[in-house]
């Protein structure tokens, strides 16, 4: 470990994560669907997720019921690295709680694999999971949410400031893409638990990868007007908020590379995801 911006950050991945990373390839080996795929998995499979990669164009991503940001400053490599921990501590968040509807327990699980993965979690730097009330719309309600947890941030690490306008323009971008919004609306909607998880990722000067990550729920239906999520009107609504700050150092990442990109790869069809343009002229 070594000490960055303020706060320990991890040089490589702690054996529970190591551990979980093993324990998702049993559970690949015990899947037919999997074995039959395994032959072909470092041409094809790997071909298909290397195709997926973010771009410098392509700077945003909805996967699922969660969108990615990324900032001006953050290298390509980057952003596939810290997409995939995304995307592989999603899949283990997702398996650990599909018994439960509880957005606490997704939000605690997700941000626990990617600790395990080598990312570190200041707690100084973070809102614990729990409710408020919500007025305005749901959009409204994101941001303020979403600010909240970058100022959290702040306090602790001076450079997380960006992260708030990352998600910004994240959320106004997302907004002006009718065919996106529509794959988001669908998937924030269609069940219960967590409804929103919002990432924006930035780079810091010496390399390190800083993520604000904040998870969204409502619950009931007290709400009235407006087709898509962001748009809905609410006047009184329990809204379960968690908001944390991760860092990342990328060097962590070489030894668990092959085995991250596996396991996505045969996963790869498993939750819907489309990229978009962040930042406009």
């Amino acid at each position: 470990m070594e000490v960055v911006e303020g706060f320990i950050t991890h040089k490589q991945c702690t054996e529970i994560g190591k551990a979980r990373l093993a324990r998702s390839k049993a559970l690949l080996n015990s899947v037919p669907r999997a074995k039959a795929l395994m032959s072909t998995t470092s041409s094809s499979s790997l071909k298909a997720l290397g195709d997926s990669s973010p771009t410098r164009e392509l700077d945003a991503l909805v996967l699922g019921n969660t969108l990615i940001g990324y900032g001006d400053n953050i290298s390509l490599e980057n952003m596939t690295i810290i997409e995939n921990l995304i995307k592989f501590s999603k899949l283990e968040a997702d398996r650990e709680t599909k018994e439960s509807h509880s957005p606490a327990a997704w939000h605690r699980a997700f941000l626990q694999c990617m600790e395990d993965m080598g990312c570190s979690v200041p707690i100084n730097a973070s809102i614990e999971y729990k409710k408020r009330s919500g007025s305005g719309t749901m959009r409204n309600v994101v941001s303020t949410i979403i600010q909240a947890g970058v100022e959290a941030a702040k306090a602790a690490i001076p450079g997380a400031t960006v992260l708030s306008a990352v998600a910004d323009s994240t959320l106004s971008a997302l907004e002006k893409e009718p065919e996106t919004i529509k794959v988001f609306n669908y998937e924030v909607t269609k069940a219960k638990g967590v409804k929103l998880a919002l990432l924006p990722c930035e780079q810091t000067k010496n390399g390190l990868v800083m993520v604000s990550f904040s998870s969204v729920n409502h619950v009931g239906d007290q709400v009235g007007g407006g087709v898509l999520f962001l748009d809905l009107k609410i006047a009184s609504l329990d809204i379960y908020q968690g908001s944390n700050f991760l860092a990342f150092n990328p060097s962590a990442y070489a030894e668990v590379k092959d085995d991250v990109e596996f396991i996505l790869a045969q996963n790869r069809k498993e939750v819907l995801a489309k990229r978009f343009v962040r930042r406009r002229q």
